[in-house]
């Protein structure tokens, strides 16, 4: 309605603007030239494309207004929803109300009914509290007069304490002035006595005083001579503890510290010189297979898995027992025409039959000394002490000249060919490094194993453990400890060492190295054995 308003409007606002002369031109009745006709169309023309392209504008306004139109209609209906919303919701509410109307009358008539009983029971409460003042005041009548007669009863038991108080004071004056009189008297007799004993006592001590300076010059010689046997008697003491202490000094390099970092110095040494067997070593898989049978080995080594780990554990150990192997040559190691290479040997087959010697005369010879006793184990420690200090160094030659112990250099060599026939270093120069390590190596071996233990007091002991199952407090190694119950020594490659092994009281100095197997494969193998 509100378009076809718009376009009656327009229509009639256009046919009033329309110029009273364009209507006479479009009258052909009247005669016009042909030129003037043209130039009247070409105006007619201009125009109607002036009214289409006002008629545009139009069709465009009105779809705007179109779109207005239908907003405003959409709008409307929200708005009407949305009363529809706030009816819905002011209904709610007012049922909402209504309840609450509802109960608060309730309460109200609640209340009014709890004020009548709570007016009740304030009425029985009154009646009671009357009945209770009632009650105290008799209680307070009847206490007040039982304390006011125990209060009587009180004073009047004062009185006659006040009265005995008084009584009693008198005599205690009286015994006083008594025992005074007493004390005097018995002062004066005493004072009486003591002076006469005290003239007799200054007789006495003047002629005990004279006997004294006669007798004082013999008195003076005894203080001199026994201050000189106590003099002896402390250098005595002095030597007897020297001879009989047996601890080692702290500074001392058999002290069981500095023996200890040795003993790592040596595995260190012992590792170095086996190598780790990587770029470089030609393996003899079959040499080394034959060598871990030897030892009993389980663990398996083959030309594809060389295992190289095990390998290293089974040469450190065959190192050892070579250089053990070659200590029992050494009494067999004399050249004729000289003995000085023997000397380590000599000396200590000297010494342990002089160390038995003393025991048998400490026990088959009558006497307390702790001396002899001790000196068993001084002698030991001495001797053992200068061997494991000096012990297959360099020999020095008649000419001052010094070279390389002898025995040293041929265990040397057989060390090193031994070691060859396991594991071939193709680089000569680390091949020289390597085989020039054998002579320090065993050196230490044997001072370690052969001399210094024996220094220690009492001796220190070795163990290679061998099958045994694996411990965490004596042996060192590679494991899980969820699995160590299951694993056993498959090789020990270096011993452990301590005090008293075998005891309660023993003392380690370090572990056993020690690698592993499974003990199922153990037992496995003794079956096929046993089959």
């Amino acid at each position: 309605m509100f378009i076809l308003d718009y376009f009656k409007i327009s229509g009639s606002q256009n046919n009033q603007a329309e110029d009273p002369q364009t209507r006479k031109e479009l009258e052909f009745d009247n005669p016009l030239s042909d030129r003037d006709r043209d130039n009247s169309i070409n105006g007619i023309k201009q125009e109607l494309i002036n009214k289409d392209g006002r008629i545009k504008l139009l069709e465009e306004e009105l779809k705007k207004m179109n779109e207005n139109y239908n907003g405003l209609g959409q709008s409307f209906q929200t708005l009407r929803e949305e009363l529809s919303e706030e009816k819905k919701k002011n209904n709610k509410l007012n049922q909402s109300l209504q309840r609450r109307d509802d109960e608060l009358i309730k309460e109200k008539q609640k209340s009014k009914n709890g004020i009548l009983t709570f007016k009740t029971k304030t009425k029985k409460w009154k009646e009671y509290e009357k009945q209770m003042e009632k009650d105290y005041k008799q209680k307070l009548k009847s206490s007040e007069d039982y304390y006011q007669s125990q209060l009587d009863e009180l004073k009047k038991r004062y009185d006659e304490l006040e009265l005995a108080k008084e009584n009693m004071k008198k005599d205690m004056e009286i015994n006083i002035e008594n025992l005074e009189q007493q004390q005097r008297d018995q002062k004066r007799n005493f004072m009486q006595e003591f002076k006469k004993l005290q003239e007799s006592h200054k007789k006495n001590i003047n002629n005990i005083r004279q006997k004294l300076d006669e007798k004082g010059n013999g008195l003076r010689e005894l203080e001199d001579e026994n201050a000189k046997l106590r003099e002896e008697a402390s250098k005595y003491q002095s030597a007897l503890g020297v001879a009989t202490n047996i601890r080692l000094d702290d500074n001392d390099q058999n002290h069981s510290v500095k023996l200890k970092n040795d003993i790592l110095k040596l595995q260190n040494t012992l590792e170095n010189y086996v190598t780790h067997l990587k770029p470089n070593i030609d393996l003899d898989i079959k040499q080394i297979q034959n060598l871990a049978q030897k030892y009993g080995c389980l663990n398996e080594i083959t030309e594809q898995n060389p295992n190289k780990l095990f390998i290293k554990t089974i040469l450190q150990r065959e190192v050892l027992d070579v250089i053990h192997k070659l200590s029992r040559e050494l009494i067999n190691y004399v050249r004729e025409d000289f003995t000085v290479f023997t000397l380590e040997s000599d000396i200590e087959t000297k010494a342990q039959e002089l160390l038995r010697l003393i025991n048998i005369f400490s026990t088959t010879r009558s006497g307390t000394d702790e001396v002899t006793n001790a000196s068993i184990i001084k002698i030991r420690q001495k001797v053992y002490g200068i061997l494991g200090n000096r012990g297959f160094n360099n020999i020095i030659d008649s000419d001052g000249s010094t070279r390389m112990h002898d025995f040293i250099h041929y265990a040397s060599d057989e060390l090193n060919k031994l070691m060859n026939q396991y594991r071939k270093i193709k680089d000569v120069s680390r091949e020289q490094q390597v085989e020039a390590m054998a002579p320090k190596l065993i050196q230490d071996i044997f001072k370690l194993f052969w001399f210094r233990m024996k220094v220690q007091e009492p001796i220190t002991e070795f163990y290679f453990p061998d099958n045994d199952k694996i411990d965490p407090n004596t042996m060192r190694g590679t494991w899980n400890d969820d699995e160590i119950d299951q694993l056993c020594v498959d090789i020990c490659y270096f011993p452990l060492i301590g005090r008293n092994l075998n005891s309660s009281n023993s003392k380690i100095y370090t572990l056993a190295k020690v690698f592993p197997r499974n003990i199922r494969s153990s037992d496995e193998t003794n079956e096929e054995i046993d089959e």
